[in-house]
C-alpha cells in the first residue's frame, strides 16, 4: 500500500520516514545514552576524555597493537586475495560457483567458531603443532624467534594475523573479481600497441592500477576495519595482548555505575570515544573509495574475458585450489577436535576418540544452560532479527531511492550517512551502549528476554540497506506504469512493480541477518547477564574459557562450536537454494 501511494501520488509514505527515524534512533540512542551516563559518572565530557587516552592503563598499548595487527593483516590479505581475484575473473573455472562459496564461507562463519577452530589447529593435538610450530606456548622455533629478536609473543601475533586473513580474504575477491571479469579485452590489446604497454610495468601503471586500484582500496579499508574491531579472535588467539576492542570488552561491563570504579568509567569513555572516531574515519575513507569503485564499474560491461583466456594455468589452479583447502582447515579441526580427548597413560600422553564431548555438550555439563535452551535462544534471536531488520531496511532503502529520484540527493546523502552510523561502532561498542546507556538508565529492561535482539538489528540494518538500495534502483518504472493501467489493488500493485524483483536481494539480506545473529558475540557478550538468555555463541565461550583440568572441557567446547557452525551453514544453504531457485525462475 505504501509503495502504491509513492508511485501514484509522488509522496514518500509516512511509514518509510518512520523507518528512517527508527534506524537513526537505533544508531544514536544507545551510544548517546552511554556517553551521557559515563559523562555523569566521571564528570568529564567525551571530548575531554579523548585527550586522556594516553593516561589510561593499557590504552596506548592496545591502540598500537590494534593498528599494527590490522595493518599487517590487511597487507597479507590483499597480497593473497589479488591473485585469486585475478584468476577468478580472468579464466574459466569448473565449479566456479562452488569455489566462490567455499571462499566466502569463512566470512559468514561465527567468529567464536573461527576462534576455537584456530585454537584446535594450534593445540598440542593440532596440525600446526605437529609441524613443530608451538604458537601457543611459544617454545622451539617460535621461542627462539622471540628470544633472538626481543619480539614479545610472535606466535600469538602470527596466529591472529593468519586468522584475520582467513576471515577477510573473500572481501578482496568480492570487490576485485567483477572488475577483472568485466574489463574489455580491447583495452589490453590497444595498450599493447602503444610504447607504454610494451612492458609489465607500463601495463601495471597505465591499466591495472587505475582499473583495480579503487576496488583494492575498498577491500583493504574494510579488511583493516574488521581486523581492527576483531574481538573473539583476539580473545582466544592473542590472550597476552589487547586491542582497543578487547580492552573495552574486558572493562566495559563495570563502567557507568555511579560511585563505583570511576577510573574504569573514565577509561571506557576515553577508549570508546577514540575508537569511534577512528572507525568513523575508516568508514568515510571506505565510502569515498566505494564511489570511485562504482565509477570504474560503470565504465565496464559484461565481457568475454573468461572465454577469451580459457581455463586457468596449472600454477593458478594449484594456487587457488590449495588456498581453498587451507581455508577449510580450521572448520575441519573443530569437528575432529570434538571427538578427540587427550589422555595420559603408562606410555605417556595420548588421545582417544569418543562421543563423550558431544554427550556433555548436549546435557550442558560445563555451561549455565542446556544445549537446546541456548540453541532455541539463538534461533529466536536470529528469527526476530530477520523479521524486523528486513522490512525496516527495505523501507529505509525505498525512502533513500525515492529522494534520489526526486533530485534531493543531498538530503538522501545525509540520511544515508546517519543510517550507516552503527557501522562506526563495533559490536562491543554497541553492547557497551546498551549496558552503560540503556540498562544503566532503565535497569528494568534487564527483565526483557529479547534484549540481545536490539544490537543484532542495529548491526545488520546498514548491510540490509546497502543490499536493497541498488536492487530498488535497478527496477524499471515501466512495471509501476503497467500496474497503474491495470488498476491493481495495493498489494498486487506492490508485488508487480517492486516486490517480485526484490526476492533475490531480500533472500541474500535474510541470509546475512541470520548468519550474523547466530554468530554474534561481541555485543551479546556484554549484554547477557542471565543464564537463561545465553545464546549458542555465548555457550561456546563459556565452555572454551573454562580451565582445562577436565580433559572433556575442550572437546565439549568443540562439539558446541560444531553445532553452531552446522546450524549457521544449514540456514545459509537453505537461503542460497531459495535464491538460486528464484534466479532460475525469474522472468
Amino acid at each position: 500500500m505504501a509503495t502504491h501511494s509513492v508511485m501514484r501520488t509522488g509522496r514518500i509514505p509516512a511509514t518509510h520516514w518512520l523507518a528512517v527515524v527508527l534506524v537513526i534512533a537505533l544508531g544514536l540512542f544507545p551510544i548517546t545514552l552511554a556517553l551521557l551516563r559515563l559523562w555523569a559518572v566521571t564528570g568529564i565530557s567525551p571530548v575531554q576524555a579523548l585527550f586522556t587516552v594516553h593516561q589510561q592503563p593499557g590504552a596506548m598499548e592496545a591502540l598500537r597493537f590494534s593498528m599494527m595487527e590490522a595493518f599487517v593483516s590487511t597487507v597479507v590479505t590483499v597480497g593473497l586475495g589479488l591473485p585469486i581475484a585475478w584468476g577468478f575473473g580472468r579464466y574459466q573455472w569448473r565449479h566456479l560457483r562452488l569455489k566462490r562459496a567455499l571462499l566466502f564461507l569463512p566470512f559468514v562463519t561465527p567468529p567464536i567458531v573461527a576462534a576455537v577452530g584456530f585454537l584446535a589447529l594450534l593445540s598440542p593435538d593440532g596440525f600446526v603443532y605437529r609441524l613443530g610450530l608451538d604458537m601457543r606456548g611459544e617454545t622451539g622455533l617460535v621461542g627462539w624467534v622471540a628470544s633472538t629478536t626481543g619480539w614479545a609473543h610472535p606466535g600469538h601475533f602470527v596466529a591472529l594475523v593468519v586468522a584475520h586473513v582467513w576471515f577477510n580474504l573473500s572481501l578482496v575477491v568480492r570487490f576485485v573479481e567483477p572488475v577483472v571479469a568485466q574489463l574489455d579485452p580491447a583495452w589490453e590489446e590497444q595498450l599493447a600497441l602503444l610504447p607504454a604497454g610494451q612492458s609489465r610495468t607500463g601495463r601495471l601503471q597505465h591499466l591495472w592500477l587505475p582499473v583495480l586500484g579503487p576496488a583494492t582500496l575498498v577491500a583493504a579499508t574494510y579488511t583493516f576495519f574488521f581486523s581492527f574491531t576483531s574481538f573473539a579472535l583476539v580473545k582466544y588467539l592473542a590472550p597476552s595482548s589487547n586491542t582497543m576492542e578487547s580492552l573495552l570488552g574486558e572493562v566495559g561491563g563495570s563502567a557507568g555505575i555511579a560511585g563505583y570504579q570511576v577510573e574504569t568509567s573514565l577509561a571506557v569513555l576515553a577508549i570508546a570515544t577514540c575508537q569511534m572516531l577512528l572507525m568513523l574515519v575508516m568508514l568515510i575513507m571506505a565510502g569515498r573509495f566505494e564511489r570511485r569503485h562504482s565509477q570504474v564499474l560503470a565504465l565496464h560491461h559484461e565481457s568475454m574475458n573468461r572465454e577469451r583466456h580459457g581455463p586457468p594455468t596449472q600454477a593458478m589452479s594449484w594456487f587457488v585450489n590449495g588456498t581453498l583447502v587451507l581455508l577449510l582447515a580450521p572448520l575441519v579441526s573443530v569437528v575432529l577436535a570434538s571427538f578427540r580427548v587427550r589422555s595420559t597413560g603408562p606410555s605417556g600422553p595420548g588421545a582417544q576418540w569418543t562421543l563423550e564431548g558431544w554427550r556433555r555438550a548436549w546435557s550442558g555439563d560445563f555451561s549455565t544452560v542446556p544445549l537446546m535452551d541456548a540453541l532455541t535462544n539463538s534461533l529466536n534471536y536470529a528469527g526476530f532479527t530477520v523479521v524486523i531488520a528486513l522490512p525496516v531496511g527495505y523501507a529505509v532503502a525505498s525512502c533513500l531511492v525515492s529522494l534520489r529520484q526526486r533530485g534531493r540527493r543531498k538530503t538522501a546523502g545525509v540520511l544515508d550517512s546517519l543510517c550507516m552510523l552503527p557501522l562506526s561502532m563495533s559490536a562491543v561498542m554497541v553492547g557497551l551502549g546498551m549496558v552503560a546507556g540503556i540498562l544503566r538508565w532503565f535497569p528494568e529492561m534487564f527483565s526483557f528476554p529479547y534484549l540481545p535482539v536490539v544490537p543484532h538489528i542495529m548491526l545488520v540494518l546498514p548491510f540490509v540497506i546497502r543490499l536493497m538500495v541498488p536492487a530498488i534502483e535497478r527496477i524499471d518504472p515501466v512495471f509501476a506504469e503497467q500496474a497503474s493501467l491495470l488498476s491493481m489493488k495495493p498489494l498486487a500493485f506492490w508485488w508487480h512493480s517492486r516486490g517480485s524483483f526484490l526476492v533475490v536481494p531480500a533472500t541474500m539480506a535474510a541470509s546475512l541477518c541470520l548468519a550474523f545473529s547466530l554468530g554474534e558475540f561481541g555485543a551479546t557478550f556484554l549484554i547477557v547477564r542471565v543464564g537463561s538468555w545465553d545464546s549458542l555463541s555465548i555457550m561456546v565461550d563459556q565452555v572454551a574459557s573454562r580451565p582445562k583440568f577436565d580433559p572433556y572441557v575442550f572437546p565439549t567446547a568443540m562439539a558446541l562450536a560444531t553445532i553452531l557452525m552446522v546450524v549457521t551453514l544449514l540456514v545459509l544453504a537453505i537461503n542460497e537454494r531459495a535464491r538460486a531457485w528464484r534466479t532460475r525462475h525469474d522472468v
